[in-house]
């Protein structure tokens, strides 16, 4: 039934270009001196990456592999992530999830307030946890986390030659999404039910505009469907089985 519900070329032109081209709004809008709005702009990108790096993971894109994998590594610098190490977690999850070994899922288990003092700890160890599940995925991982410094030593390098800010607000933003992620992409999909008014809300506004609402609103038809392009989770919704959403929330 998944078949089915697979990108068009027009849509997956528009999922592939999504993050790139607000990201140029960024840097347009922090050339300009706008910085009002290239800092929503930036925070846009790195939730529109987080999605193309998330479909990418499962293979959700319709693309060659070799492409697949390039588009993880490319969403995932944006974030400043190994896309590869990621994928590692992320299918761990999918296969253990909310066990004892499922790293990537154990901030759905702890208390919110031990979410906001150990997520960024956590952030880092998963990266830890990528090269020991998947040692064959070493030399990719590493050289993902390798660029995710180099980008930061050209953005301060930017800074210094011409004492633009562009680079190390995109910067920051980016690290602050990333230290973050541990609350809205594992402990807040995990306890907010696609009954609450709230996911309800954003289930309806996922069929606008997918990267910010369609991955909390349909998280539990997510881990059913894995397969399904986040984009069109809204349809999956309406036309497959509903899952029992009680087994992905505590």
């Amino acid at each position: 039934m998944q078949q089915n519900l697979q990108l068009t070329p027009a849509q997956r032109r528009v999922e592939l270009a999504r993050p790139w081209v607000l990201l140029a709004s960024y840097g347009t809008a922090a050339w300009l001196g706008w910085w009002w709005l290239a800092v929503p702009l930036a925070v846009l990108t790195c939730l529109a990456a987080f999605v193309q790096m998330h479909d990418a993971m499962h293979n959700a894109l319709g693309l060659a592999k070799p492409a697949n994998k390039r588009v993880l590594t490319l969403s995932g610098l944006l974030i400043l992530k190994s896309g590869h190490g990621l994928q590692v977690t992320h299918l761990r999850h999918h296969g253990r999830c909310l066990t004892e070994d499922d790293p990537e899922g154990a901030p759905a288990t702890w208390s919110f307030s031990r979410v906001l003092w150990q997520g960024p700890w956590h952030t880092l160890m998963l990266r830890r946890e990528a090269l020991r599940i998947a040692p064959g995925t070493r030399r990719i991982q590493l050289m993902e986390t390798a660029l995710t410094g180099l980008l930061l030593l050209a953005f301060v390098g930017l800074y210094w030659l011409t004492g633009s800010l562009l680079g190390l607000v995109y910067w920051g933003v980016a690290f602050f999404m990333s230290i973050t992620m541990p609350i809205w992409a594992s402990y807040i999909p995990h306890h907010v039910s696609s009954r609450n008014p709230v996911a309800r809300t954003a289930a309806a506004l996922a069929q606008a505009w997918t990267p910010i609402t369609a991955s909390f609103a349909f998280h539990h038809l997510h881990h059913h469907y894995p397969r399904v392009p986040t984009a069109l989770l809204y349809r999956a919704a309406r036309e497959l089985p509903p899952p029992p959403e009680e087994e992905h929330h505590h």
